[in-house]
């Protein structure tokens, strides 16, 4: 073999090598940080709300009479599938699931509900339809229609209120849904540490900076009773958890 070949066949063997080693570091840095999250065991919360786990991330379901509404749709079709089995839940009762964003363990189970009319974000729309990468080449997907919200946009279904309220930072389109103005449920748009309001980690989020400026949009607001983080359980708001962003 020539010299000029092996120096080719090993710069390249360099260059795969440090693709693995780069890829290897950032697995590890995603599975430290998720080791960090705290969801809600499947469980009723409280009433008229119940947590879904899925691994590291909760979905949500909202009473609505006979049916139900979701936020998010986790990251697994069938353990979802399963938790709700032993909820007792049909995935036909969910008729709309009110999307966060579109990180895949926030659409991961949207087949089980084939009912259900779809939301998200118009500005999350990027997100999904190519025009904008989530990480590098790596881009958001998820199959079905959808229906496109703009910011403060409200919805009546039979009865339960639900206010869209555009929180970009974890991704350009994340949106918060405030329900029957008690119920408030952020998805990755903040964390909670001790009972108060945090940026999500940081390793995740597309424009922290941004995030932060949605915190204190959201310490604004008036205050809900209940507050549903998609990774670090609730809190009430009793303990003012936006106390350190209110201006």
């Amino acid at each position: 073999m020539k010299k000029p070949v092996k120096k080719i066949l090993a710069t390249i063997g360099a260059v795969i090598g440090l693709l693995v080693l780069l890829c290897g570091i950032f697995i590890a840095k995603i599975h430290f940080e998720t080791s960090k999250m705290s969801p809600l065991k499947t469980q009723k919360v409280i009433d008229g709300v119940v947590a879904v786990q899925d691994k590291f991330v909760n979905l949500f379901l909202i009473e609505n009479g006979s049916s139900y509404i979701a936020v998010d749709a986790g990251n697994t079709a069938d353990h979802i599938q399963h938790e709700l089995q032993v909820l007792g839940i049909d995935p036909k009762t969910v008729t709309s699931v009110f999307l966060t964003h579109s990180d895949a363990d926030h659409t991961g189970a949207l087949e089980l509900f084939y009912n259900a009319v779809i939301y998200l974000s118009k500005a999350e729309e990027q997100m999904i339809n190519g025009q904008t990468h989530r990480f590098l080449f790596l881009k958001n997907k998820f199959k079905g229609k959808y229906e496109l919200l703009e910011d403060n946009q409200l919805l009546n279904l039979s009865g339960l209120r639900v206010k869209a309220i555009s929180t970009p930072g974890h991704t350009p389109g994340s949106m918060c849904f405030l329900i029957n103005d008690t119920f408030l449920f952020t998805g990755d748009s903040m964390g909670l540490k001790n009972g108060k309001t945090t940026e999500f980690n940081d390793l995740f989020n597309m424009d922290t900076q941004t995030q932060k400026i949605s915190l204190k949009k959201l310490a604004d607001l008036p205050a809900a009773a209940y507050i549903f983080t998609a990774h670090y359980g609730f809190t009430v708001q009793g303990q003012d958890p936006f106390s350190t962003w209110k201006k």
